[in-house]
This record gives C-alpha cells, sequence and structure tokens, in this order.
C-alpha cells in the first residue's frame, strides 16, 4: 500500500515538472502502459478532451490510435527486443504536424513529441517560392527543368512520348512601354490562364522568363503536341485584353522539341525546344516551329550557346581587337580621312575571327551592349583627333537609356571632337526601337555626334521611317551595290535610294564595293562614299588590347606603320 501510495506521489511530483513544458512527454513501462504523460503530449496525440489520469496505465496501442505510421513504428521497435532509439518525423495529427523521438530508458521508453507544425508550413512555403513564380503561381525554370528531368528517365525506362514545347510573347514589350508594367503583368496572368486551361492534367507549365513560357507534355507524341501548342496559339491570339482602356494584341512563338530515345538529354531537349522557339520569331511570329535535330538547328544553336564563355573571357581579358575600314569620299571633296571601327577576336594562335562568328551569339543572349561599350571606349583611348570615325551600335544599345550618358562622360575624359564621330544605327534596328532610338540620337546629335543609318534598304518600310530619324548618312545595303553592275533593280534601288537621301540633305554610302566596276556605277549614280575590299582591305590598329584613357594612337589619312597588314576578314 506505501509502495502504492509513493508511486502515486512521484508520478504526481514528475508531472507537475513537466506539465508545462513546451513539447510532449510521455514514459512508458516496460510493461509498455503510460507511466507519466502531460497536457502537451495529450494535446499533440489528438486527446484534447481527456484529462492525464484518463491515460495512465493505457497501453500504447491506445496511446497512438489517432496515428497508425506511429504506432507501427513503436510495435516495430518493441518486437526487434534491441535497444532502441529513432525519430519519426512530420506524422500529421489532427490539425497538427508532430515529431516523435523515441528512446529507450533501463525501465522502460521516453517518447519527446515536438510541434513542428509551423516549421514544415514555413518550409513548405520556402520551398514553393523557391520553385514558383510569385505573379503566376506557375513554377518556375529550376522547377521546369527538374520535372523535365524526371520525365526523361521515365519516359526512357518505359518508352513513352513526350515533348516540351517553348512560348515566347510576341509584341510584349511594347505592352510595359504602352500602358505600364501593371498592365503587363495582369497579360502575363491572363496567359498563364490560358495554358493551364490548354493543357492535360498531366502536363506541367511554368514561366521560365519575363515573357517566357514552357510546358512539359508528358506522354504526348508530336501530332499530339503540335494540336496542343495549335489551340495556345489561337486562344492567346484570339484573346480581348483591355486595361484601363487599352486594347492589347499579342501573340505567341512556339518552339517543340520532342522527348524520345533519341533525344533524351536535358540541355539538349530545353536547348532545342528554345532555339525552334526563335526560329518561329524570326520567321514571322505567331506560328509553332518543331525542332528537327536532323537539321543544322540545334548545330546552329549549341554552337551560339558555345559562344557564350568564349566572349564573356574575351571582355574579361581584353581579347577583342580593333580593326578600321576606309570609307572612301568618292567624289574627294574633302581631305579628311575617315574609317569605320570594326572588331574582331584574337585567337592564341594569333590568328582573328570575324565577327560574323560571334555577334550572332551576342545579340542573343545580350551580350552586344557590353561590346558596345568596350568598342566605345577603346576606340576613343585610340582614335586620332583630326581623322572621323564611325562606330557601330547594336539595336540592344539603342534601347539602353544610360548610353548617352556613359559615351558623353567618355567624351569628356578623352577630349573627343564629337563631330568627328558618326554611329552607326542599322535600319533593322531603328524601326523596331524607333521611340527609344529616336531619343538616343536626339542626345548624342546635341552633343555633337552624327548618325548614319546602316543596311538602308533592306526594310520594307525605309522610306516612310527615314523621315522620323534624323540622321547624316544613308549606308545603302550592300546586297544591293554589289549586283549594281549587273542587275537593273539593284542599280534602281542604289539609285532611288541616293536620290532620296540627297533630296532629304544626307550624304550616302555604299558599303561592299569589291571591283572597280561598282565602283564606276556608283560615282555615275552620284553615290558620295564608297566602302569595300576594293577601296581598302581591314587592317588592325596597334595597342589596342585594352582601353588605354592615357595613350593615343594617332591615325595618319593613309594607313602608316602603326597599321598591321592582315589577310582579308569580313
Amino acid at each position: 500500500m506505501n509502495e502504492l501510495v509513493e508511486t502515486t506521489h512521484l508520478r504526481k511530483y514528475l508531472t507537475g515538472i513537466i506539465g508545462n513544458a513546451p513539447f510532449g512527454i510521455i514514459t512508458f513501462s516496460v510493461n509498455h502502459e503510460v507511466g507519466i504523460i502531460n497536457a502537451e503530449a495529450i494535446r499533440l496525440l489528438g486527446f484534447e478532451n481527456s484529462n492525464p489520469d484518463d491515460l495512465i496505465d493505457a497501453s500504447y496501442n491506445d496511446t497512438f490510435v489517432n496515428s497508425s505510421k506511429m504506432l507501427k513504428k513503436f510495435q516495430a521497435l518493441v518486437k526487434s527486443g534491441d535497444k532502441f532509439e529513432a525519430d519519426v518525423l512530420d506524422i500529421s495529427i489532427s490539425l497538427n504536424i508532430v515529431n516523435f523521438r523515441i528512446r529507450e530508458l533501463f525501465n522502460g521508453s521516453l517518447i519527446i513529441i515536438e510541434d513542428v507544425t509551423k516549421q514544415v508550413k514555413l518550409e513548405k512555403q520556402l520551398r514553393y517560392q523557391a520553385s514558383h513564380d510569385s505573379l503566376t503561381n506557375l513554377g518556375n525554370r529550376k522547377d521546369f527543368e527538374d520535372c523535365v528531368e524526371t520525365y526523361i528517365h521515365k519516359a526512357v525506362e518505359h518508352n513513352l512520348p513526350g515533348a516540351v514545347l517553348f512560348i515566347d510573347l510576341d509584341r510584349f514589350k511594347p505592352v510595359n512601354d504602352i500602358a505600364g508594367h501593371a498592365a503587363g503583368d495582369e497579360l502575363l496572368k491572363r496567359v498563364a490562364i490560358i495554358l493551364l486551361s490548354n493543357v492535360r492534367n498531366r502536363d506541367i507549365v511554368a514561366r521560365i522568363g519575363g515573357d517566357e513560357f514552357a510546358v512539359l507534355l508528358a506522354d504526348c507524341p508530336l501530332k499530339m503536341a503540335e494540336k496542343i501548342a495549335e489551340a495556345i496559339r489561337k486562344a492567346v491570339d484570339e484573346m480581348a485584353f483591355i486595361y484601363e482602356g487599352h486594347s492589347i494584341k499579342v501573340g505567341i512563338s512556339a518552339g517543340i522539341s520532342v522527348i524520345n530515345q533519341q533525344n533524351n538529354k536535358l540541355s539538349h531537349i530545353i536547348n532545342s525546344a528554345d532555339n525552334a522557339c526563335q526560329i518561329a520569331k524570326n520567321e514571322g511570329r505567331n506560328q509553332i516551329h518543331v525542332a528537327s535535330l536532323e537539321t543544322g538547328e540545334y548545330n546552329q544553336h549549341k554552337q551560339q550557346v558555345a559562344w557564350l564563355p568564349k566572349i564573356t573571357k574575351a571582355l574579361k581579358d581584353n581579347q577583342f581587337r580593333l580593326f578600321v575600314q576606309e570609307i572612301s569620299d568618292i567624289n574627294q571633296t574633302t581631305s579628311t580621312a575617315h574609317y569605320e571601327i570594326l572588331i574582331r577576336l584574337k585567337n592564341e594562335d594569333g590568328s582573328f575571327t570575324s565577327p560574323n562568328a560571334f555577334i550572332p551569339a551576342a545579340e542573343r543572349y545580350d551580350l552586344m551592349p557590353q561590346i558596345d561599350r568596350w568598342v566605345i571606349e577603346c576606340a576613343f583611348s585610340n582614335i586620332d583627333k583630326k581623322t572621323n570615325y564611325s562606330i557601330n551600335l547594336s539595336g540592344l544599345s539603342t534601347c539602353d537609356p544610360t548610353l548617352a550618358q556613359y559615351i558623353e562622360s567618355l567624351q569628356k575624359i578623352h577630349d573627343i571632337d564629337a563631330r568627328r564621330i558618326t554611329f552607326e544605327i542599322t535600319e533593322t534596328a531603328a524601326i523596331q526601337n524607333i521611340d527609344k532610338c529616336l531619343i538616343l540620337i536626339k542626345n548624342l546629335k546635341a552633343l555633337g555626334f552624327q548618325f548614319s543609318l546602316d543596311d538602308f534598304g533592306s526594310g520594307l518600310s525605309s522610306f516612310s521611317y527615314l523621315k522620323n530619324l534624323t540622321v547624316d548618312y544613308l549606308k545603302i545595303d550592300g546586297s544591293f551595290v554589289k549586283e549594281i553592275v549587273n542587275d537593273s533593280t539593284s542599280y534602281a534601288m542604289v539609285k532611288s535610294i541616293n536620290e532620296v537621301g540627297h533630296t532629304m540633305g544626307l550624304k550616302t554610302i555604299a558599303e561592299f564595293v569589291e571591283n572597280k566596276d561598282i565602283l564606276e556605277k556608283l560615282k555615275e549614280i552620284g553615290v558620295d562614299y564608297a566602302q569595300g575590299y576594293y577601296i581598302h582591305k581591314p587592317e588592325q590598329l596597334s595597342y589596342t588590347s585594352k582601353p588605354a584613357p592615357k595613350k593615343n594612337y594617332a591615325l595618319s589619312n593613309k594607313p602608316s606603320n602603326l597599321w598591321q597588314e592582315m589577310d582579308p576578314i569580313r
């Protein structure tokens, strides 16, 4: 009797000590009956309405009646007959998520129960945020690529078809410019809804970039993938989107890459889908293109990707070199020399790589603004103050609102006479970014710089846009110039461009002048300047491995010993 009283008092004493503990505590006897249990344990086990005394001496079968997972684990530990210590994590009981820590004692066992509901929910929230786009609630690029990787293994193992669909919105940029970013966000949400509405339940939709989406089409033959892609294209094309009075029309360009036994590398599939999407955009937009590894498409894309680290390294290590090619005054009305500044990449063996090899990759992956700035700084560091120069600007640079200020700062540092510098922009870049291009031209012309419209005549709306662009020179598209001797249409085009330019008070430049006959035709037409291999082959300017603000390597009107002859490079 005394022993029972002492045991009861001890139990109450210990229960009092652990009663207010922030975690649940249960002890079991050697017979696996409850010895001590506190209020938190009762709550976490789902017995909110029970009294601790009601559970004393209860078996573990009754104690864990609300958690079959914990019951099975405890039964297994007891039956093993071995000493045990184990964790049982993330068990849902009622509305709580708990962790159990079980430890065998010399006279029974002790179980600690921790409420991890908030932690688990927070971790789940953080995982969701790390794998999803906050605007559309679609998966992000990393989550999408993980899903594709998982499906590739499944497809290869079970010989299942599949496809990856890359989608790029057409005409999305003007939405932000005209209606604001809030309109752009709403439009992206609408597109996300359209995507989800036109795929199957097993497909995965993700937003992988600003206006780029991707879809994993699981267990989907190519024909079905094309059908789904077309349904999406049509739905977006027919979407009526009105935001604060602005009626906005967009479309999509889409690329499809299949998943099969032959095409089972994540990088290949992603890159070829991306490349196919770009081809669809380049071929007119609002269409779908299926990637084919049997053509040169993927190889071309792979080559462009391979250029990325090379270009980055060249910028970092100053491996680019400047070259110039003379722009000759056909009528010799001025004695001042004029050169176009060109760029080449110096290879380890001392040879040079033409920009035709790396510029497409630099344009595609938005590296041209960095290259343009390198060229401008290096040129300003080394040019002759009494010679005129033309420097090319890419389409992305014409959209850069900070470029004019950057050029102005370099002009002051190097004491450049702005009147001797002409910036060349292509007709295509000017038309595509007309508003921002006009701002750039206005700001730089206010400083005294001049502008030349390159490849003029290559676009369909050349003359209609020309009156809006306050340029100083028209550079006639070389595809017409090189054919003027034998093709009457090309001759007529060059003549028309020259006449329009002169009517507007502009000087004209003909590129691709490769022989005397072409030059004579240009004289006959009345073109002002000529440029090409017949006039002058590009030559390297020495000591231009990196911008050198304190150095100035002067050029005479004709190539001097500061110029190094080299094999022709276009």
